[in-house]
């Protein structure tokens, strides 16, 4: 696989590849909780509202997805969150997270004109912390969340 990422924005039949490589990585660390099952059962609900879904595609494989969800309601209303990325094993180590934060981080700030962020995340997820942390994201919150059962920080990150 020595071929170029491409990054696709909304690409609908990635959704379905998108909602695999996360549900992967979250039966290994943890466990499929309610709004996972939503995400496999539904995935283009990443899109509503006006939320994005980025995909990396190498040699027309989805290798890496991410999206950006806005919040509409709760403590969150008006604010986006950075979710459900995931690296498909056979290609980490090729750069595909930073790709793919950095199409997040540029349409953030310049399509949407957002000035921060912000992520649910788990500590036991060492590699996502290092990337976030490179990437200016600062943990804002740590301890057990209130709905996702699976998260026990949090972070945000200016743009």
């Amino acid at each position: 696989m020595s071929s170029p990422v491409e990054i696709r924005r909304n690409h609908r039949p990635s959704l379905p590849r998108f909602a695999a490589l996360n549900a992967a990585w979250i039966e290994e660390m943890h466990h499929l909780e309610d709004s996972d099952k939503d995400m496999v059962a539904r995935p283009e609900k990443y899109l509503e509202n006006g939320g994005q879904v980025f995909t990396a595609h190498i040699d027309g494989d989805v290798m890496g997805a991410v999206a950006l969800k806005p919040h509409l309601t709760g403590d969150k209303a008006g604010q986006w969150e950075l979710t459900k990325m995931a690296v498909d094993p056979r290609a980490q180590g090729r750069g595909i997270g930073q790709i793919l934060m950095d199409a997040c981080h540029d349409y953030a700030k310049n399509t949407l004109g957002l000035s921060e962020m912000f992520l649910l995340s788990n500590t036991r997820n060492e590699a996502a912390l290092r990337l976030y942390a490179r990437n200016g994201w600062v943990v804002n919150h740590q301890g057990p969340h209130p709905i996702y059962e699976r998260c026990n920080i949090g972070m945000r990150v200016e743009l």
